[in-house]
């Protein structure tokens, strides 16, 4: 048991290490800000509703991966589930760019399916900005090979 926990621990803290938080905010007729934590081409993401009353926002969590990841860009796609309004699945498909070298800023734009479920599906469209609250410059991805 120590042994497992000793390599849990090593595990845990090497993946902490090239972890990445991020914040991003997206804006549509259903915005909403994001909180979301990269670990290599994973980034689970925990959203809640903006423009809204307290008892209304709406939490989403998603877990999206980045099927494309270049030095400047990615592209992401991911499932997820929301409550309150428009509860159920949640599918967002995006592309996040990064302009500037450092990747500490970056411009998004996403569709989701919403609501998949019992009470009828929403697609909505976002875009924002993201923002890079770890060492991006040393984060940022290398070209993938074929």
């Amino acid at each position: 048991m120590k042994l497992f926990c000793t390599a849990l621990l090593i595990g845990g803290c090497s993946l902490a290490a090239q972890a990445q938080l991020n914040v991003a905010y997206h804006q549509s007729n259903l915005p909403f800000v994001g909180l979301s934590y990269d670990f290599g081409r994973f980034h689970p993401e925990l959203r809640v509703g903006t423009d809204a009353f307290t008892s209304d926002l709406n939490p989403e969590l998603t877990l999206n991966y980045k099927f494309v990841n270049q030095q400047d860009f990615y592209v992401y796609a991911g499932v997820g589930g929301r409550t309150n309004t428009l509860s159920g699945g949640v599918v967002p498909l995006g592309i996040v760019a990064f302009p500037f070298a450092s990747r500490r800023v970056g411009f998004h734009t996403e569709v989701a399916l919403l609501g998949l479920g019992d009470y009828g599906t929403v697609l909505r469209g976002s875009w924002g900005i993201k923002f890079n609250l770890g060492n991006a410059e040393k984060k940022a991805a290398s070209p993938v090979q074929p």
